[in-house]
């Protein structure tokens, strides 16, 4: 089959399954196909008392963010930043992110976003990677972050800024025991909030295009070393528009299931009320679109978690009447199971996603939460780093749990179909296209991936070609046109010649009552060439009452044989990543210890 004839008979199947009849065919740009900081710009000037941060009870408005962001890029322009300048942050969830964010935006700047976890030796290397001109950090990782920092180039102009900053004297909500901020500042050390102090909130002279580059991430990618990879403000906007456009699809289904609707009313209505709970690490790309992007495209409010905890949560979405929220699965279960959850009302929640990276989408956490809530709780999406992740909805396709009986009838995570403007192509090992129904690699393209991996062209060459990013992901589109997620390509077994997915063997495990967490890998046989092994972590209640031989009788009865462990390898924490997924390479490691292989 044609390339062409492939994607016709594709969308014949999306436009059958189409949630609802109002739902636009394109994504919807609520101010415009412009630059993101350009958002924040035209509402600070429609709606400049908004709430555009509420960060344990301070509030920033549209107008002060976007003035604060001015500021700081103003201060960089006359400190030497030029067009195409990076600045790094190396922050976690607090308001100065957005004003790094947006100020290096204005300036324009590339923002390179890093995780604030990193140690001296990792932060070296992606400074080597980004080459920033300014970093902005915190003062309780200044002394690391400066030392990295000016081991790569001493022209490197290290910003620092506290949480005291923006913190209220007295919060609203339970702060995390290591926000705790230096009692005095540090000496010859330049502070974000005093350079705010002096310089002017003007807009910036500064001409940005929608085509410039205004991210930089880094991802794993297939192979290596992070990469780093450059998003340009379209990138960027696309997603948003996506997001605007079809992730409150099932508000459509649930509350005008035979009608049309004004659909620009309609969006216009749920951004106008819409405050997201901003729990994920925000300069991670799915915590970014949904922390960042997201309601900066609606004009909405954002309630702001420098780290995640289950009372703040709790007591956030309570207070501040949250109606949209993103975490991993497990953390609504911590939700759920909290002893005094029934004294709060969450009932204003709307929009609930996930991911499924400890625990996946199941009908009993769905029932749960929809009794305590009253709100559908989905998986959010596929993406990836490379394509600003948000590459399919799945908002509409909750009726009767049809999506978690896919999920569990092909062993895969459901994610819907893919946005509009976007193409995802299943193909076999030659890059020949694979029919619904067969898993193969995925390969996608859209306005928002990127075109390179930057300074690394071999590997450019290996995952880019004619437009197409082929990701090492495996995949598949069933005999509806539904896109499911299987598992890395890297990661894949042939057990007797047969292809295994550990993705696969993991989502089964999960379902046994005393499993809280597992991880499986690949490990070579001199009878089935590879054989899976799994790492499980047991629920507190179950430890040392359940066995190695009790699971595995446990998996030959549930699953195929192929699919069966050779050993289940109990322990009491599994390696995971700062966004909850199991590091299958530490296990790896761990298991040639243990074996001698």
């Amino acid at each position: 089959m044609r390339e062409e004839e492939y994607f016709e008979m594709l969308k014949e199947k999306w436009s059958k399954i189409w949630p609802h009849p109002s739902l636009p065919k394109e994504p919807v740009y609520p101010l415009g196909k412009i630059p993101i900081h350009e958002y924040l710009e035209k509402y600070s000037e429609k709606q400049p008392s908004k709430d555009y941060i509420i960060y344990y009870g301070r509030r920033i408005t549209y107008k002060e963010m976007d003035e604060l962001s001015n500021k700081l890029a103003n201060y960089l322009i006359e400190n030497g930043f030029e067009k195409g300048d990076r600045l790094a942050l190396v922050l976690p969830n607090v308001p100065q992110f957005y004003i790094g964010y947006f100020g290096t935006l204005k300036a324009g700047g590339i923002c390179a976003l890093l995780n604030p976890m990193l140690k001296e030796i990792e932060l070296e290397y992606f400074f080597q990677e980004s080459k920033p001109k300014f970093v902005l950090t915190l003062d309780l990782i200044y002394p690391l972050v400066n030392k990295a920092a000016k081991k790569v180039s001493e022209d490197i102009n290290v910003i620092a800024t506290s949480f005291n900053d923006f913190l209220p004297e007295t919060p609203e909500i339970p702060i995390h025991p290591s926000m705790k901020a230096p009692t005095q500042k540090l000496e010859g050390v330049q502070y974000l909030i005093d350079l705010l102090d002096k310089t002017s909130p003007k807009k910036p002279d500064v001409k940005v295009s929608i085509d410039d580059n205004a991210t930089m991430n880094f991802t794993g990618g297939t192979t290596g070393l992070p990469k780093g990879v450059y998003h340009k403000h379209l990138d960027i906007v696309y997603t948003g528009a996506c997001i605007y456009t079809y992730y409150n699809a099932h508000l459509l289904v649930e509350y005008y299931p035979d009608q049309e609707v004004d659909f620009e009313k309609f969006a216009t209505e749920i951004a106008q009320t819409d405050v997201t709970l901003a729990a994920m690490p925000i300069f991670w790309v799915a915590g970014n679109n949904t922390g960042v992007v997201g309601p900066t495209m609606s004009g909405s409010t954002i309630v702001l978690l420098t780290r995640w905890d289950v009372k703040a949560a709790i007591e956030a979405i309570h207070k501040y009447k949250v109606t949209t929220m993103y975490v991993p699965f497990d953390l609504y279960w911590e939700i759920i199971n909290y002893p005094e959850v029934g004294k709060y009302d969450l009932t204003s929640l709307r929009n609930c996603m996930g991911s499924s990276f400890i625990k996946g989408l199941t009908k009993e956490l769905r029932k749960k939460w929809k009794e305590l809530t009253g709100a559908i709780v989905r998986e959010a999406a596929y993406g990836l780093t490379e394509s600003h992740t948000s590459d399919t909805f799945t908002a509409g396709f909750h009726k009767n749990d049809m999506d978690i009986e896919r999920s569990e009838k092909y062993g895969g995570i459901f994610c819907g179909i893919p946005c509009p403007g976007t193409l995802i192509k299943i193909v076999d090992e030659n890059g020949n296209l694979v029919p619904p129904g067969k898993p193969g690699e995925v390969a996608i393209k859209s306005p928002s991936v990127v075109s390179e991996y930057v300074g690394r062209p071999e590997e450019t060459a290996k995952a880019f070609k004619d437009g197409w990013l082929f990701t090492g992901d495996i995949g598949m589109y069933d005999e509806d046109g539904f896109f499911y997620y299987i598992s890395r390509k890297k990661y894949m077994l042939k057990v007797s010649g047969i292809s295994v997915y550990p993705t696969q063997i993991e989502f089964i495990m999960l379902k046994h009552p005393a499993i809280e967490r597992v991880g499986v890998i690949g490990a070579s046989d001199p009878e089935k060439g590879q054989v899976p092994i799994a790492f499980v972590k047991l629920k507190e209640e179950y430890e040392g009452k359940i066995t190695e031989e009790d699971l595995l009788k446990w998996c030959k009865e549930n699953m195929a044989p192929y699919n069966v462990p050779k050993r289940i390898i109990i322990k009491k924490e599994l390696p995971l990543t700062t966004t909850g997924k199991v590091i299958r390479e530490e296990l790896i490691k761990e298991y040639e210890r243990m074996s001698g292989e």
